[in-house]
């Protein structure tokens, strides 16, 4: 039997006060690590707030006050001995747009990696460069891949999880901050429990919580159920045990789809060093 991991996938109001989604951050990062978890997931950027949705472009964005949030986020994680996948904006250069992106922090505080989102919406890329590579890991002997929002909108992502012997894919989202009910209340639910049907995945899937919300922090079954699910519109933790990834007996899909021999990205990814070097300093 495999070493037990333990997810806990933080959902809270994020916004464009980057000190006070700090705090929520850290706030919640040290209920995670009391609660025993190994890893902690975020929002789609939690820390920076959303481009092209909190404020209409990066122009004058305090990057200062940004890197001193990452900073502070860092020595937590490393206080509570916790590993982070922290969703924000990774700056390249004066001349180009940011990313958005994950940063992956090991038990230390120390940038281990980051996935930069691959698949970005048109509204995305006015703001956004996108990036052009994937990120696995294996924590706990679990094999677990990464994407961010729009990416799971194509099917080919999660088949190159599967391909790539992937068990549990963390997803950060944000689907929140609307003036009331809409389409994703129902689409995005409805694609996070099909994206893991068809490639017998288990997906642990993290929304802001900001009104309206559509659709709460939840986790979905290689068989297409719902393991669980918080409340929409709160802030809190979910926790979700790995103890036996073995799949359950039906499946919607045992034959796993071909991953096309395309790039898996839209838009143009940057050839700066910042954007190649998946350890850069935010």
């Amino acid at each position: 039997m495999r070493a037990r991991l333990r997810v806990a996938a933080c959902q809270f109001p994020v916004t464009r006060d980057v000190a006070a989604n700090g705090r929520h951050v850290r706030r919640l990062l040290g209920r995670a690590a009391a609660g025993g978890a190994q890893l902690a997931l975020f929002p789609e950027a939690a820390l920076s707030g959303y481009g092209g949705f909190h404020f209409p472009s990066f122009a004058g964005y305090d990057w200062k006050r940004l890197r001193h949030e990452t900073v502070a986020v860092q020595e937590a994680a490393a206080a509570a001995r916790i590993r982070v996948l922290l969703g924000s904006a990774h700056w390249l250069s004066a001349r180009e747009k940011p990313t958005n992106c994950l940063y992956l922090l090991d038990e230390r505080g120390r940038i281990q990696d980051r996935y930069d989102k691959r698949m970005c919406t048109e509204e995305d890329r006015r703001v956004y460069t996108p990036g052009a590579r994937s990120v696995r890991f294996t924590l706990a002997g679990v094999r677990c891949g990464v994407l961010v929002c729009y990416d799971g909108c194509y099917p080919e992502l999660y088949a190159e999880c599967r391909a790539a012997g992937v068990e549990v894919v963390l997803h950060a989202f944000h689907n929140a901050g609307f003036p009331g009910p809409n389409v994703l209340d129902q689409y995005k639910p409805a694609l996070i429990r099909t994206r893991a049907a068809d490639n017998a995945l288990w997906v642990v899937a993290v929304n802001s919580s900001l009104r309206h919300s559509s659709w709460p922090t939840c986790i979905a079954r290689p068989d297409g159920s719902l393991a669980a699910a918080l409340r929409r519109h709160v802030t809190g933790v979910l926790f979700h045990d790995f103890p036996d990834l073995r799949l359950p007996g039906w499946l919607h899909n045992r034959r796993p789809l071909p991953v096309p021999p395309v790039p898996l990205h839209n838009g143009h990814p940057s050839r700066s060093p910042r954007a190649v070097d998946p350890r850069s300093d935010p």
